[in-house]
C-alpha cells in the first residue's frame, strides 16, 4: 500500500508528534509499506535549523517543503509559518497522482492542514486517516488566540466539523476526546477509534540512582528531583509548579527541573530570574536514546474506573499520563514504594491523587515519610499535573 502523510514536524524533529509519527511510519515501512511524509525543513523550536529538502530513513521517504521559519517568538510569524506551509503543501498535493498514494493521513498541526489534505484526496479519490492531536478551534478559544462565536472560530469549526464528516478514519486521544467530537457533530461518529499516544521509550534505567548518568551530568546529587518534561505551551499549566518552586527554595532537598521547549519556557525562566530560584534547573530536550535515563525501573499500569490508564513506576518514583505530561516525583530513598491511594473517576474536574512514600528508620538520610498531593486536570484538550504541596512528614 502506498501511504502519504502531512505534518508539519517530523525527525529528526524532537517535537512529541514527530517522534509518534516516527514510529507509527517506520513500523507500516517495516510491514512492506511504502511511505513518503511530506512536511517542514525547518526544526519545531528552532526554525534556524533547517534539514535537507530530501531524504530517506528506515525505508521512509522524506520531502520537506522550504516554509517560513519565524518561529513562534511571535502570532504574527507562526501565523505566517502556518499559512506558508499549508500553501506549500497545497500546491505539492495537487500534482500527486491518484496512482501515487492509496491512503493519506494527516495531523492537527497546523490548524486546517488536514482540510486541505481531506478535500485533495476526495478529489483524487484517496482514502483519508485523520490522526487528531488536538481540537481546533476550542484549543485557540481557550488559549486567547481567537474569540469563541468570532467568523474566524466559526470558519475553522466547520472546517473542522468537515474533516470529521468525511475522513474515513479518525484517531482520537481518548474516549472523552471521541464523545467531544460526537457532540460537535451532534451524532454518534462512526470510525472513530481511540489509541492514546504511547512512551517513546522502549526501556528504563535499572542501575543505582546515584549512579544514574543523567543525574551526574546534570549536577543532581542527592536531591529530590521534581521534573516537568515536554512543551512548555500556554496549554499546559506551569504557575502552580513555579509558585511550589519559589515555596520551597529555602529547602535544599529540592530541585525543580524543566525539560524541552515552547512558549512558556520564557516564564520559567523569568520565574528564576525574579525569585532568585536556585532549586529549578532548565535544560532542552533530550535525544531519544537518551530518554531511558530520565526514568527508572519498570512500570505497572493503573486504570482508573472511567478506564483512563496511567503508568505508575516504581524507584526514582514517577507518575507519568499516557498522553501530554509528564512529571516526575525522583524520590529519595531507593527502597520507598507507592501506593495509589485514590484514583480519577471523572472529567472536567480538578481531581486529587495523594501518593504515599513509606522510608527506612535506619537511614537518618532518607525520608521518614512524605505526602505528594498532585491535583489532576483531566479534559478532551490535554491532560496535566499540577504539583500543589509537598509535605515533609516527620
Amino acid at each position: 500500500m502506498k501511504i502519504i502523510c502531512i505534518s508539519q514536524v517530523y525527525w529528526p524533529d524532537t517535537a512529541s508528534v514527530a517522534q509518534h509519527l516516527v514510529d507509527l511510519l517506520q513500523a507500516l515501512s517495516g510491514q512492506g509499506h511504502e511511505i513518503t511524509i511530506i512536511t517542514s525543513r525547518h526544526n519545531y523550536e528552532h526554525p534556524e535549523i533547517i534539514y535537507p529538502a530530501r531524504e530517506c530513513c528506515e525505508r521512509v521517504h522524506i520531502l520537506r517543503l522550504p516554509n517560513t521559519g519565524f518561529g513562534k517568538q511571535t502570532k504574527l510569524g507562526r501565523l505566517v509559518d502556518f499559512l506558508s506551509f499549508n500553501f506549500l503543501i497545497a500546491w505539492k498535493l495537487l500534482f500527486i497522482s491518484r496512482k501515487s498514494c492509496d491512503v493519506m493521513i494527516g495531523l492537527t498541526s497546523p490548524p486546517l492542514l488536514s482540510y486541505i489534505g481531506i478535500k485533495i484526496a476526495r478529489m483524487k479519490k484517496m482514502r483519508f486517516v485523520y490522526w487528531t492531536m488536538d481540537l481546533q478551534p476550542e484549543l485557540s478559544v481557550v488559549a486567547g488566540y481567537m474569540k469563541e462565536g468570532s467568523s474566524m472560530a466559526q470558519t475553522i469549526q466547520k472546517r473542522g466539523d468537515y474533516i470529521f464528516r468525511h475522513a474515513d478514519r479518525i484517531i482520537v486521544l481518548d474516549k472523552y476526546m471521541k464523545e467531544h467530537i460526537c457532540r460537535r457533530l451532534h451524532s454518534d461518529r462512526k470510525g472513530i477509534d481511540v489509541i492514546p499516544v504511547w512512551p517513546v521509550m522502549e526501556s528504563v534505567y535499572e542501575g543505582k540512582r546515584e549512579d544514574n548518568p543523567f543525574r551526574q551530568e546534570n549536577g543532581f546529587g542527592d536531591r529530590i528531583v521534581i521534573m516537568y518534561s515536554g512543551n512548555h505551551s500556554v496549554m499546559h499549566p506551569l504557575t502552580t509548579l513555579l509558585e511550589t518552586a519559589v515555596q520551597l527554595s529555602d529547602d535544599k532537598r529540592f530541585l525543580f527541573v524543566h525539560i524541552g521547549g515552547g512558549v512558556r519556557l520564557q516564564e520559567v525562566r523569568e520565574y528564576k530570574e525574579e525569585y532568585g530560584l536556585d532549586n529549578v534547573m532548565i535544560l532542552p530536550y533530550q535525544p531519544r536514546e537518551r530518554i531511558h535515563r530520565l526514568f527508572v525501573s519498570p512500570a505497572q499500569v493503573i486504570q482508573n474506573t472511567s478506564g483512563k490508564q496511567y503508568i505508575f513506576l516504581q524507584y526514582n518514583r514517577y507518575l507519568v499520563s499516557q498522553y501530554f505530561q509528564i512529571i516526575i516525583l525522583d524520590i529519595l530513598s531507593a527502597n520507598q514504594n507507592f501506593s495509589a491511594c485514590h484514583v480519577i473517576q471523572t472529567t472536567d474536574q480538578i481531581h486529587q491523587t495523594r501518593l504515599r512514600t513509606s522510608g527506612s528508620s535506619n537511614d537518618a538520610n532518607r525520608l521518614t515519610g512524605m505526602d505528594v498531593q498532585i491535583d489532576i486536570l483531566q479534559d478532551f484538550l490535554c491532560t496535566a499535573f499540577f504539583v500543589s504541596k509537598i509535605y515533609i512528614l516527620k
